[in-house]
């Protein structure tokens, strides 16, 4: 799980910015922390800020860091990422702390245009003695990469000469180390690529969850988890079940080379995304080539069931059974998931009652941080002060991030109207819009 993060001269942050899931001097919600033995950790976090204030930005930063460790090279990144108003030229720095298992890891970077100039991962000891390396690695005067390992790495002469060989052959500037030896002896390193890799999701606007048909295929127990919420719900929708379609009569006449191609992929007995949204799915079933995918039923008033297609369903539903897998998740797995603008096209009740069912849940054991510009959600029974997080710009244009319990608020206090009059900031400035004389244009 996510302890902190910190980036520096990276998009909107142009010094070191930290945001964090340390709990603060809080005594409310103390169901929203998991206690372990060496630290205790937030379950989840909201960011708020104005358009443009860089709260999406932490999401792509951390979900930059998870993607150029899992491509393996910094030159699958070509974009420049660096604080674009700032008039010196510098390195940019990422750093994550996450718990595995109960044991702390640090893990960052430093790095300019493709060339990485730092590198490392300690076990952490949250301050009561220095951090242990794993290992570290710089570029020295020279240019030359050098790697500095954990003793227990370098016993034999074996060891040392395995090392000598990645600093002088193997490492190319661009490239991560812990990406380059992930599937090597090194434990440590494995574990903490693995947590980068598939212990953090990262759910940005506009993506869709395509393996709903699949898991209902694969998953009686997400399926059953998936109905009993959905009807929770104000949505209409009783059911989600599969449908099973011919083959032929779904590809028809016209599209013989893909009805080709995907028959002879099944046949080798894999499973293959069809369609224009990608959610159905092609399979054989006893022998035989079918197409399956997930429908909605509703009710009649005599209740009688009637099927819809999931694209006759609102945008505002849709999202949410995207995000119905996040609650499964969270209640399997001890994993962060980051949602960008979770508000997006779900009606303000429906969301409410949505994080509700997260925060209250005792069976979860995962993370979600999201952003909202959904002042409903700012909400002391839902949240702690900790939890709650604002991202604002100054006049250089630079993000800056801050807890609500860095203020004095008392447990009563209406912090939604607070928010909204300006006393914590984060808002928009809007300037006098009179200036505009909007009247002047709607009379001519």
């Amino acid at each position: 799980m996510l302890i902190r993060f910190v980036a520096d001269n990276f998009l909107s942050f142009k010094d070191e910015t930290e945001f964090n899931m340390l709990t603060g001097d809080v005594r409310r919600h103390p169901n929203h922390v998991y206690s372990f033995p060496k630290v205790d950790i937030l379950k989840s976090a909201v960011i708020y800020g104005a358009n443009g204030a860089g709260k999406s930005n932490l999401i792509l930063a951390i979900n930059f860091l998870s993607e150029l460790v899992t491509a393996g090279s910094l030159d699958s990144f070509n974009d420049d990422v660096s604080f674009k108003l700032s008039e010196d030229e510098r390195p940019s720095t990422l750093e994550v702390e996450f718990l595995i298992e109960e044991v702390g890891y640090s893990y960052g970077m430093v790095f300019i245009g493709s060339t990485i100039q730092e590198e490392w991962l300690y076990l952490l000891n949250y301050g009561k003695k220095d951090d242990d390396l794993i290992f570290e690695r710089k570029i020295d005067k020279s240019g030359n990469t050098k790697i500095n390992m954990a003793p227990k790495y370098l016993k034999s002469q074996k060891d040392r000469l395995l090392i000598q060989v990645y600093e002088e052959d193997l490492l190319e500037p661009s490239v991560p180390f812990i990406s380059l030896v992930k599937d090597k002896k090194f434990k440590e390193i494995n574990r903490a690529y693995k947590w980068i890799e598939k212990g953090l999701i990262v759910i940005l606007p506009g993506m869709q969850y395509a393996g709903l048909t699949y898991s209902f295929i694969d998953d009686e127990d997400f399926k059953s988890f998936t109905n009993g919420l959905i009807s929770k719900f104000d949505t209409g929708i009783k059911e989600l079940d599969i449908q099973t379609l011919d083959f032929d009569q779904y590809f028809g006449e016209d599209n013989k080379h893909e009805k080709d191609r995907i028959l002879k992929l099944i046949k080798s007995g894999e499973m293959e995304r069809v369609g224009d949204s990608k959610n159905a799915v092609a399979m054989l079933e006893d022998g035989k080539p079918v197409i399956k995918k997930v429908v909605s039923y509703h009710m009649t008033p005599s209740g009688k069931k009637v099927k819809f297609e999931l694209f006759d369903e609102s945008d505002g539903t849709l999202r949410l059974i995207d995000f119905i897998p996040v609650l499964y998740i969270l209640e399997k797995f001890p994993i962060t998931v980051m949602i960008d603008e979770i508000d997006q096209s779900i009606h303000p009740t429906l969301l409410k009652e949505f994080v509700a069912q997260i925060q209250d849940n005792p069976n979860k054991v995962g993370q979600l941080i999201f952003t909202t510009h959904e002042s409903n959600l700012l909400d002391l029974d839902l949240f702690r002060q900790d939890e709650i997080w604002f991202a604002e710009k100054n006049k250089e244009g630079a993000t800056h991030l801050y807890p609500l319990s860095e203020y004095n608020v008392r447990p009563d206090l209406d912090i939604r109207k607070g928010y909204l009059s300006g006393r914590f900031g984060a808002i928009p400035f809007l300037g006098d819009l009179r200036k505009l004389r909007l009247e002047e244009y709607a009379e001519e």
